[in-house]
């Protein structure tokens, strides 16, 4: 195992890519947030708090939510997990004291205890068309791949990999198949072997931060932050509009009903003589209309990919965008990306 979670490359890049977009990779995840939600009111506060219906998640199954701030915007993406003894609570890298504080804010006479065993764990990402079989090989008892697969966004399943706990959650990343495995810190080189042993080959930031651009993950700091909304963010598949008030909820509910989100996410493919960087300016007969927001050049072909924000009358796919100097070149607009489907 890696002596460190933040390996650009662990051997070749295009081998690593190619082993996620055609096979396995194994990414060492650890430098997400994991809360460790007990007491009684845990999944009702967050449920009050956050924008996805979730009090009724039963052990095993799992949901993306988001908690926003008073004016709607994005304080973070929190996967829940019921793990039927507490709940995993699964947050951006370096959003887990902002988590934790903010719940905290809003404790009052609730049953609610959250802890932070970030460090205590260590947390795995099988990703690629073939993460499903290799996880199937390792876990115990043993499961089959189709019912890891039918899994819905952070639905979890206990049981041991080398002998060891593990815990195996369904990992939300576009189109890519992808299971996170939270172990206790003091077992992870051994579980990392098992799943390499497996056939999953080590990968390391480069090669995964470029197939969350292609795949179109929003990340906290680039397309997510107090600066966006969860439907400008294109996660309107995590806002239950019919669960009641919320953090947020009214503003939230204003912009849907009255169709006045302003801005949404897009996925970007630029000319090839595109000279680009992030944070470059997109727009149309000299008017501004959105920005560059990440960037990766993709190891298989060699091509830019990019997300973006871009105003909604021009954000329409297939949409030609100019990049603002000292940049150069052009954007198009493949589409406007929905991490969890259009929503209700």
């Amino acid at each position: 195992m890696a002596t460190t979670t933040t390996t650009p490359v662990y051997t070749d890049l295009a081998a690593e890519y190619r082993a996620i977009t055609e096979g396995v990779g194994l990414h060492d995840s650890s430098y997400t947030g994991r809360l460790k939600a007990i007491g009684e009111d845990a999944l009702d506060l967050i449920n009050r708090l956050s924008t996805n219906g979730i009090v009724n998640l039963a052990p095993g199954q799992g949901a993306p939510t988001i908690l926003t701030t008073d004016r709607g915007r994005i304080l973070d993406l929190l996967g829940v997990v019921n793990t039927g003894d507490y709940v995993l609570l699964i947050t951006s890298p370096g959003c887990q004291q902002a988590v934790i504080d903010w719940l905290d804010k809003y404790t009052i006479m609730e049953d609610l205890a959250v802890e932070d065993i970030s460090g205590a764990t260590a947390a795995f990402t099988l990703c690629g068309p073939a993460s499903a079989a290799a996880l199937a090989g390792v876990m115990a008892p043993q499961v089959e791949a189709g019912d890891l697969e039918a899994m819905g966004p952070y639905a979890a399943l206990e049981g041991a990999i080398a002998g060891y706990e593990a815990l195996a959650t369904r990992r939300p990343l576009g189109d890519l198949v992808a299971f996170d495995v939270v172990v206790d810190a003091g077992s992870a080189a051994q579980v990392w072997d098992a799943l390499a042993e497996a056939g999953a080959t080590p990968v390391g930031l480069d090669a995964f931060n470029a197939a969350l651009v292609q795949n179109a993950v929003p990340r906290y700091g680039r397309e997510m932050s107090d600066a966006y909304n969860p439907l400008e963010a294109g996660l309107i598949g995590s806002v239950d509009f019919a669960k009641g008030c919320y953090i947020g909820q009214e503003v939230i509910a204003r912009l849907d009903t009255y169709r006045k989100v302003q801005r949404y996410l897009v996925r970007l493919r630029f000319s090839e003589d595109a000279v680009v960087s992030e944070g470059t300016g997109l727009e149309v007969d000299g008017l501004r209309v959105g920005q560059v927001t990440s960037l990766a050049a993709l190891p298989s072909t060699g091509e830019l990919a990019g997300l973006g924000y871009v105003r909604t009358a021009r954000a329409n796919p297939g949409e030609r965008l100019n990049l603002v100097a000292p940049a150069s070149g052009t954007a198009e607009i493949v589409d406007l990306p929905q991490l969890f489907g259009p929503g209700e």
